[in-house]
């Protein structure tokens, strides 16, 4: 029963380094899952069979299509994304900035969809891609609502992903209450240096914390027009909170 459990860990792990640095050589992929190179040459070939794992012109093992199918179906059972979606394409449209609709999972803040902005490029954070819980304008929203997550995070080493990345439980705390009274996070060059974002939390049927939206773009565009992309981020959370609602 270990073998087949084994392999389903090598299989994920080996998705996962595709999905997060792209095509990988043989070579590459064997080092870092510290297997021999004719395994895996087998488990790319068997993922290949599924359409998991295609080849590239180069020769590099690459994410195959099926994948694109898998994460649309997922995406497509989740109520936050049914929700968010025309109105994520709006922020867009009135902004040209790159929205997010994030939400918190085991492994931090994960981003369960975008519309990619026109004026930057160098972004963090993609689709499936996960946040730490103290970095980030819908990580922090969401923390800032998350009481019992901010008391577990006491005591435990925080990643820091720029030097402006809150890093304390007092700093994280002092950013709560700040966040709480304005209705917004303002991220600013804490994940990526040069991008700044704002958040704003949306809750579900019950009022409880369901995820966030955010606005992510060049600092001095995002900052510059602070006070109106809040106002279009806070009008399209009451939005989709509403739609939540009416399908409970």
């Amino acid at each position: 029963m270990a073998k087949p459990i084994q392999l389903l860990a090598k299989s994920s792990k080996l998705l996962n380094l595709l999905a997060d640095r792209g095509a990988l050589p043989i070579s590459e992929l064997a080092e870092e899952l510290d297997m021999p190179r004719p395994s895996v040459y087998r488990l790319t070939d068997a993922l290949g069979l599924v359409g998991l794992v295609s080849v590239a012109e180069d020769g590099r093992s690459q994410l195959g299509l099926e994948v694109l199918h898998l994460a649309r179906a997922v995406l497509d059972a989740l109520p936050e994304v049914q929700a968010a979606r025309d109105e994520l394409r709006r922020l867009n449209r009135v902004t040209g900035q790159t929205v997010y609709l994030c939400a918190l999972r085991e492994s931090g803040v994960a981003c369960l969809d975008w519309v990619k902005g026109t004026r930057v490029s160098l972004l963090a954070l993609s689709p499936g891609g996960v946040l730490p819980v103290n970095a980030g304008a819908t990580s922090r929203a969401i923390l800032a609502y998350s009481p019992g997550l901010l008391k577990r995070l006491s005591g435990m080493p925080l990643e820091e992903l720029t030097p402006k990345t809150l890093t304390s439980p007092v700093e994280l705390e002092r950013d709560g209450s700040e966040i709480r009274k304005r209705g917004y996070s303002v991220s600013n060059e804490d994940v990526t240096l040069g991008v700044s974002a704002l958040g704003v939390p949306v809750f579900g049927a019950s009022n409880e914390l369901s995820c966030a939206i955010s606005l992510a773009g060049l600092s001095a565009d995002i900052l510059g027009n602070e006070s109106e992309y809040a106002a279009e981020l806070l009008m399209s959370a009451g939005r989709i909170q509403g739609a939540l609602r009416a399908t409970h």
